[in-house]
């Protein structure tokens, strides 16, 4: 979810470097969050769909400055992934974690909780004109995805650390990326690599986005074939508020219920204060059979940094065919 990152800061000026900046930023939410008894087993969660409130606070620093040669350097941490002031209902880690930077001619490295180069290529359908949700409920379906392999060493947890370098020169962008093998698992011994590639036009005032990519998961001991996905995206933004997108990604996954392929389209619109997002997706398995779902998310601009927001999944697994997962969230979101 978009957080506008402008508070406080503070300006300090030595000797020896160039003036550096750091800022602090903060987003709260609050509302209601109600998920009936197949989501709730689908997700883990203990709740058997009975309506909760929701609150989450995220605080973060942001930190940059610059050398006496002219590059740029920074580093941001969330302070939410502490968990003194994580959502208790669902403490996500794709709110942020800690993340450096350096800048330069030669582009930008960047180390941490960070985007591979797939991801960071390709345009998800469920992030086209989205206002968001307070507990991204439409992002949140069977049919999304969102990451690809990005903290995934061949179907064990990773730890999401990932080191990419990218470059954008006009309208054209270009990554490689990293992931080490989570040493701490003796199972995975190789790393992950993923490459991306963007392009940028302007046509009649609609702005047209491509990204294609590729990526590996990290090896896995005593598996023949490592997980890969090659994703393309398309996406436009039009004058008149209307924004449209799609994605696709072809899959080689290890074992019966990996994906095969993913699908997802997604449809914006903004006009005042008011934002609306529908997105679908499918995920097809190696064994035929497939996961889908859609979100709805909508949003009311009450000015000064206050959003009330909306937002509903549905979707349905190939392990529970028939079995709709549903889940809802009103609530405000408050930036600073």
């Amino acid at each position: 979810m978009k957080k506008i990152l402008i508070a406080s800061t503070a300006l300090i000026s030595t000797a020896g470097f160039a003036a550096a900046e750091v800022a602090l930023s903060g987003r709260a939410e609050m509302g209601i969050f109600q998920y009936n008894a197949a989501y709730g087993a689908a997700k883990g969660l203990a709740n058997n769909g009975d309506p909760q409130f929701f609150t989450d606070i995220d605080v973060t620093f942001t930190m940059s400055g610059e050398t006496d040669n002219g590059l740029t350097f920074g580093a941001s941490v969330d302070l939410d992934e502490g968990g003194a002031i994580s959502n208790a209902t669902q403490n996500n880690s794709d709110d942020g974690g800690a993340t450096i930077f350096i800048s330069g001619g030669f582009g930008t490295v960047t180390m941490g909780d960070t985007d591979g180069a797939l991801d960071w290529a390709l345009t998800d359908a469920g992030n086209v004109g989205n206002p968001g949700s307070i507990a991204d409920d439409e992002t949140e379906h069977a049919g999304y995805v969102g990451a690809y392999l990005d903290g995934n060493n061949n179907g064990s947890n990773g730890d999401g650390q990932i080191l990419r370098w990218d470059y954008t020169s006009g309208a054209f962008g270009v990554a490689v990326s990293l992931e080490d093998d989570n040493g701490s698992n003796v199972a995975n011994t190789g790393i992950g690599y993923a490459v991306g590639f963007k392009y940028s036009m302007n046509v009649s005032g609609t702005t047209v986005n491509f990204g294609l990519g590729h990526q590996k998961a990290a090896d896995n001991v005593g598996v023949a074939d490592d997980i890969k996905a090659t994703g393309v995206s398309v996406d436009a933004t039009f004058a008149n508020g209307l924004s449209a997108g799609i994605q696709y990604a072809d899959w080689s996954s290890v074992g019966a219920t990996g994906p095969d392929s993913n699908m997802g389209i997604g449809l914006g619109y903004t006009t005042g204060a008011i934002s609306m997002h529908v997105n679908y997706g499918e995920v097809e398995l190696n064994n035929g059979t497939k996961n889908d779902g859609f979100g709805i998310a909508a949003a009311y601009d009450l000015g000064g940094g206050a959003v009330v927001h909306f937002g509903y999944g549905q979707g349905e697994t190939a392990a529970a065919p028939g079995v709709k997962q549903k889940s809802a969230s009103l609530g405000l979101g408050l930036s600073f």
